[in-house]
Order: C-alpha cells, then sequence, then structure tokens
C-alpha cells in the first residue's frame, strides 16, 4: 500500500520542484521510502520528445528490502503501483514457463511481469486491490487500472499538454498550481443529501479532476495524447469471476481463503473487531483455522454504544487477547477534524464513525500494526442492509406472490418501521409511482431558502443513490451499490483515506472477488425472518460461534455531536463564513448571522454539510503551497481554526 504522482508533459521539462511538493504531500500514504525517476521520452515520429516524472511513496508490507522500491523500471517499461496482490505467489508459478525468474519475494516484480507478458488480460487473474500505472517508454503507451471494487484510488488529469496521475487530487492540483474547483451539481447533491458517492463515471466531483472507474483499465496514447477506457469487469455477471474460481466451492470454503490470503505480509498485522456480523466472521475464521495468534485484535469503546461489549464478548468467547482503544472525541477534536477533511478530499457523512476511525488507526499505528482487516462489503454482497435492500426484496416476493417468505419478514419485524416502509415503497413500485423519498418532501428540502437552487437543478439531482430507482429487482440493486457510482464506493473511500491517513494498508477478506457469486444467491439467503445476512450469520457455525451471529442489530459509533458543535461553535462560524465555496451553494452569510442568535443551527443538516464543505475547502484550498510566489489562490484560515502544529506532523 503506497502512493504514486506521475508526469507527463508534451512541451517541455517537468518542474522539479512543483514535482516534489506535489510528491511529498502524499507522504502518509508511504512513510518507508520515497523514490523518483525522471526521464525524456523521444517520440518516434520525430516530434518533440515528451518529458516525464514518476514518483512513488513506500510503504513496505512485502520483501522490505530495496528490491521492491519504486518506480519499478525495466526492460523499457516503468510501473508504478499502490495495493497488494494476495495470489502473487500463484501469479509467479503461471510466468515461469514464460521464463519468468523473479528478483524479488514480494508482488511488484510479479505485477510488472504479468503486465509485460499479458498485458491487460492478466488483471481477470489478479486477486487483491490495486491501482497502477505502466509505461511503455518505446511505444509511448500508458495502461492504468484499478481493482474491480475500487478499494484503490486512482486519479488523473489531462489537458492539451500535461497528464498527472496520482494517488491523491491534491497532488494534482500542487503540481498544476491550480485552486481546486468543486462541481456545482455535486455540492448541491450534498447539501440536499448529506452523501456524496464517488462518481459512476470519470468525472470526479472536482472540475478537470478524472477517476480511473474501479474494474475498469485507461490506455492513454502518448504519442496522440489520447485517453480511452474500457471495463474489465462485469458486476452484475455472476460468472465474472468463474475463470478463477469453482462455482460449486461453498461459502464457508472461499470465506476461509478470504482471510487466509489476507495475512500474507511480512509486517503484524490487526483486526478492527468492531462487534459487528462482519469483523466477528473474520474474528471466527481466525480463531477456527489457528491464525488468531498471527494477528493483533483492537476494539473501539467510545462508552455509549453496545458495539463494545458484544466485540469483548466474542474474545472473552475464545479466551483470546484484544487492545481497547479508549476514543476521546473532544482531544484535539477540531484540529482531528480538519485533517480529516484533507485526507478525505470529497465531503463526507459528519456523524461519529467519521471522527472515531481515524482514531482508531491511529492507536493501531502507534502499536506498529501497519496491516488492518476490516469487515467492510459484507453488508453489499450478503444483505445487511434493511432501508437500502429490504424494499427490493419485498418487490421481488410480491411479484412472485412469495407469501411465506413476506409473512415471515413482517411478522417477525412488527416493531421495526422501516418494514412497514419497505413494504410501502414495494407496493407502490408495482404500480410504477414510487420513489423512496416522497416528492412532497424532497421539494420540501430542495427549497431550503438559504439554499442557491433552481427548480431544474432540483429536479436533476433527485435520486442520484442508484438505489432509489423504483424498476430495479433485489439482485439488480445490489449489483448497482457494489458497481461505480454505487455506496460501497463510499465506504471504500473512507476505509482509504481513514488508513493512509496514519500509514496503515485497510484489507477487507469479504470484499474478494471470489466472493463476488453469493450477490446472486437470492434474497430468500439474505433476509429471513427477524435475520439479515442470513446465510452470513449462519457459516458462523462452520467455524467459531460467536455472540454476535444472532445479534439483531449494530449502532456504530456513537457520538455527542451537539457538545462539538458548542465547543468549537465560534471556529465552525469563522469557518463557514470565509468558504467561498459554501457561497456558491447556499447563503452561509446569512446563516452565521442566523446562528450567532440561534446556535442550535449548527447542529442542522445544513450547518453539518457546510461545516465539512469548509473545512475542505480552508485545506485544500488554503494548503496549496505556492513555489513561484504566485499562480494559486489561496484560502486564509481564520488564526482559530488553523491545524496545530501537533497534529500536522502526526498526520
Amino acid at each position: 500500500m503506497c502512493g504514486f504522482f506521475q508526469v507527463v508533459e508534451k512541451h517541455g521539462p517537468v518542474s522539479t520542484e512543483r514535482f516534489e511538493a506535489a510528491l511529498a504531500s502524499m507522504a502518509s500514504r508511504g512513510p518507508d521510502g520515497t523514490g523518483t525517476r525522471f526521464v525524456e521520452l523521444p517520440h518516434p515520429a520525430g516530434n518533440q520528445s515528451l518529458h516525464a516524472a514518476y514518483g512513488h511513496q513506500r510503504l513496505s508490507i512485502l520483501d522490505l528490502t530495496a528490491r521492491g522500491q519504486q518506480p519499478f523500471h525495466r526492460q523499457g517499461h516503468t510501473l508504478l503501483y499502490n495495493g497488494e496482490l494476495y495470489n502473487y505467489r500463484d501469479l509467479a508459478s503461471r510466468l515461469r514457463p514464460n521464463g519468468y525468474e523473479p528478483t524479488s519475494d514480494g508482488d511488484t516484480d510479479v505485477l510488472f511481469s504479468s503486465l509485460l507478458t499479458h498485458g491487460a488480460e492478466a488483471l481477470k487473474l489478479f486477486s487483491g486491490m490495486w491501482a497502477f500505472s505502466f509505461v511503455d517508454e518505446a511505444g509511448l503507451q500508458l495502461t492504468a487500472a484499478r481493482d474491480r471494487f475500487g478499494k484503490k484510488p486512482l486519479f488523473y488529469y489531462m489537458d492539451g499538454s500535461t497528464l498527472c496521475l496520482s494517488s491523491t487530487i491534491h497532488a494534482i492540483a500542487i503540481y498544476l498550481q491550480q485552486s481546486l474547483k468543486p462541481r456545482r451539481s455535486d455540492l448541491l447533491a450534498y447539501f440536499l443529501d448529506g452523501t456524496l458517492y464517488p462518481s459512476g463515471t470519470a468525472d470526479t466531483h472536482f472540475e478537470g479532476i478524472q477517476q480511473v472507474l474501479p474494474g475498469h483499465v485507461c490506455r492513454f496514447d502518448l504519442k496522440n495524447w489520447h485517453a480511452s477506457t474500457q471495463p474489465y469487469f462485469d458486476w452484475s455477471d455472476v460468472g465474472a469471476s468463474a475463470h478463477v474460481v469453482d462455482p460449486d466451492v461453498p461459502l464457508k470454503d472461499s470465506l476461509r481463503d478470504c482471510v487466509r490470503d489476507r495475512l500474507v505480509s511480512d509486517r503484524p498485522v490487526g483486526l478492527l473487531l468492531s462487534g459487528g456480523i462482519d469483523s466477528s466472521l473474520v474474528y471466527s475464521v481466525l480463531c477456527a483455522t489457528g491464525a488468531i495468534d498471527q494477528v493483533h485484535v483492537f476494539m473501539g469503546d467510545v462508552g455509549r454504544s453496545a458495539d463494545f461489549d458484544y466485540a469483548k464478548r466474542c474474545v472473552e468467547t475464545v479466551g483470546g487477547k484484544a487492545e481497547t482503544v479508549h476514543l476521546d472525541y473532544d482531544q484535539q477534536a477540531f484540529d482531528l477534524f480538519l485533517e480529516i477533511c484533507r485526507h478525505q478530499e470529497k465531503p463526507f457523512l459528519f456523524n461519529g464513525n467519521a471522527l472515531a476511525m481515524p482514531q482508531m488507526y491511529r492507536a493501531i499505528s502507534d502499536h506498529g500494526i501497519p496491516v488492518v482487516l476490516d469487515g467492510t462489503g459484507g453488508d453489499e454482497l450478503f444483505g445487511g442492509y434493511w432501508g437500502r435492500q429490504l424494499p427490493h426484496a419485498i418487490r421481488d416476493a410480491i411479484a412472485r406472490s412469495d407469501h411465506d417468505w413476506l409473512q415471515g419478514v413482517v411478522s417477525a419485524n412488527r416493531d421495526m418501521k422501516f418494514v412497514a416502509d419497505a413494504m410501502k415503497w414495494a407496493r407502490a413500485a408495482g404500480d410504477g409511482a414510487a420513489t423512496k423519498t416522497s416528492w412532497t418532501t424532497a421539494v420540501t428540502r430542495r427549497l431550503h431558502p438559504l439554499l442557491r437552487c433552481t427548480w431544474r437543478e432540483a429536479r436533476d439531482l433527485l435520486d442520484r443513490d442508484p438505489l432509489n430507482h423504483p424498476r430495479q429487482g433485489f439482485t439488480e440493486a445490489l449489483c448497482s451499490d457494489i458497481a461505480p457510482g454505487g455506496r460501497l464506493g463510499e465506504w471504500l473511500w473512507h476505509n482509504d483515506r481513514n488508513a493512509m491517513m496514519w500509514s496503515i494498508e485497510n484489507r477487507s477478506p469479504l470484499l474478494d472477488h471470489r466472493l463476488h457469486r453469493f450477490l446472486f444467491s437470492g434474497y430468500r439467503n439474505k433476509f429471513a425472518g427477524e435475520w439479515n445476512k442470513h446465510e452470513l450469520r449462519q457459516v458462523f457455525s462452520e467455524f467459531t460461534p460467536l455472540p454476535t451471529q444472532w445479534r439483531r442489530d449494530k449502532q456504530g459509533f456513537r457520538w455527542n455531536a451537539g457538545r462539538f458543535l458548542r465547543t468549537h461553535c465560534q471556529q465552525i462560524l469563522e469557518l463557514i463564513e470565509a468558504s467561498d465555496w459554501c457561497g456558491e451553494v447556499f447563503n452561509n452569510r446569512l446563516f452565521v448571522q442566523c446562528a450567532h442568535r440561534v446556535p442550535k443551527m449548527l447542529a442542522s443538516s445544513l450547518g453539518r454539510h457546510a461545516l465539512c464543505v469548509a473545512g475542505l475547502e480552508a485545506t485544500l484550498a488554503g494548503s496549496v503551497p505556492s513555489t513561484t510566489g504566485k499562480g494559486m489562490s489561496r484560502t486564509t484560515l481564520p488564526e482559530s481554526t488553523r491545524p496545530t502544529d501537533d497534529v500536522r506532523r502526526a498526520a
């Protein structure tokens, strides 16, 4: 797990000063070494040569020697790579008949040789997470790709003379010496809905900045200065991974293999045990397979959630050991919030998890653990969301007259409002008249007097969530949520930034392409009576039964947001009032005037969203250094909102 930055200039040399500043901005992604390579690329037609620069920040996980350093250059090709290939030993054995001899004990050499031998076709055999740039310097061809689900980020900027590829958006802005400008439609969508999923297209939420989509290959023809993109993975195809996994292999065996593969590391490995189904199942597999002694277990305690109690009971059940991280939201909370904004680079849901997870990773980093397993992916693949997924299941059941299943779910959850809401939505969907949010509510939200939003914008921004489309069946809805533009991308974005903020590699055993086929097992296997994720709960019995197996509700990290807002009220209001980004879509100055009189306004959804956007602007636009003394506009942080030196150094 690392970070990389790359520039190709068409009409002149790469600015060394700006390039090094851009690369240094992602130092937390790779604290174990920095590598650079500057090269001139002759044009085969005799035209002006191109100039390229490669930069890499290394987090050493496999083969800790210098043999794993990047940029990795050989045979006229250069590789920049962020991620891990868990099956690199198997890939190496496949390459040996072609004369391959490994030059290291890690996966970088294997990735390079696989691409050199098979091109992008090699991606179909990869098991892991990745974002890479692979350059044929003689042929002036650059191939970039991301893993199937998008665990690793990769952004790019391309105009008539400059191409930048980067693990972060901020680094591109630093090199270009240009201000980041959010897309108005995305700012409005966030203010209206409180979330902004990563785009399902190449466009990001910043103008001019694009992304290589998950499960896609992007080819840059440097000779003709042209880019093209195509997918290599189909999220809606049950057989998308049939060439690497036997469809008859039972869930328990696939789970065991997925957990085992993610223990491959030359550094210590940890586990985030949250007290929910998914991370507890990973813990169950580790215990049953005798691998728990290889893993350091961490639990988070905020003193307000039953999750910690369940996590503790799991450890006590097997007589295991675990470190408890006591989360204090008040200690340097505002400084931490600003640092989170800088690393996230995108508006996020402002809740307890947003502040808790970076603190968890910081504590794990203090223990010297650079690799952490978690339970991400279980909800998306196995039916963990009552509110998002159950309505589509009920719609399918009504269409099929599956009365037994419907009766079982309704009778077992009579006390749960979400079941009644799901039934109402599903019945309306059958008549073609449904949206999960009623039109009246939607219009009311979009007509807030402080928002600068036209009727046309309100209409166009309605229901950007892919699961709000009523005509989708249950399996189709699940496929939409793991594809680009779905909710899974939001969690993966957070996971990557939260972990890399403290130089930690995050691994998710349940988000493995070998488990993708279980997404298609049908609503009856996902929801049964009072239980969601039913097939996942059942498999506990194949490993180590734990108290969480039949736990009904998971709470997440609870947080007293009101106390945070009251404590830092003046800093927050200064930040919002100074924000030009906020001013694009709502009357921030009038909001601040009103909030001075009625401080509770800060706790409103509008206040929280404004705080997040203002924090992003202050830390991204405001912290871009100017190496030339001119060019990039800067936002000056109010004195009371500038991050402390201690937090800056820690991050």
